[in-house]
């Protein structure tokens, strides 16, 4: 008889409660106009920056002097990728280990994607003048 008691109070507390319960909104954040989430940033940019850290740990022919550009470019395109598609922060920390791991990939994609929309740039077939040489 008492737990039934104990029950009702505890369930009336909750219900009490459960109006002054306020929904909790994600801190945001702007970065060039573009609003973002601050939570999937986090995760995404920190799993992005860890892979690279272990990719040039495991590696040995990996330099620091050669990768941090790859670093720079794979952390930009993560937070370009979180920013615009503003994802969960699970989905967002599967974007930054797999961009991150990607490294230098990036650039093979990027030129790839510059040559199919303006065609081959530096092309050196023979049909192009060359400037004189001095």
């Amino acid at each position: 008889m008492k737990l039934a008691a104990v029950g009702l109070t505890i369930g009336a507390s909750a219900a009490v409660a459960s109006d002054r319960i306020t929904p909790v909104q994600p801190m945001t954040g702007s970065a060039l106009g573009y609003e973002f989430d601050w939570g999937p940033m986090i995760a995404g940019l920190l799993a992005c920056l860890a892979v690279r850290f272990y990719v040039s740990k495991t590696e040995p022919e990996h330099r620091w002097t050669v990768d941090a550009p790859v670093t720079l470019l794979t952390l930009f395109f993560t937070f370009a990728f979180i920013q615009s598609l503003r994802p969960i922060p699970l989905v967002a920390l599967g974007y930054g280990t797999g961009l991150g791991a990607f490294g230098v990939g990036i650039i093979r994609v990027a030129l790839a994607f510059v040559q199919r929309n303006l065609g081959p740039l530096g092309d050196d077939s023979d049909d192009v003048p060359k400037p004189p040489s001095a």
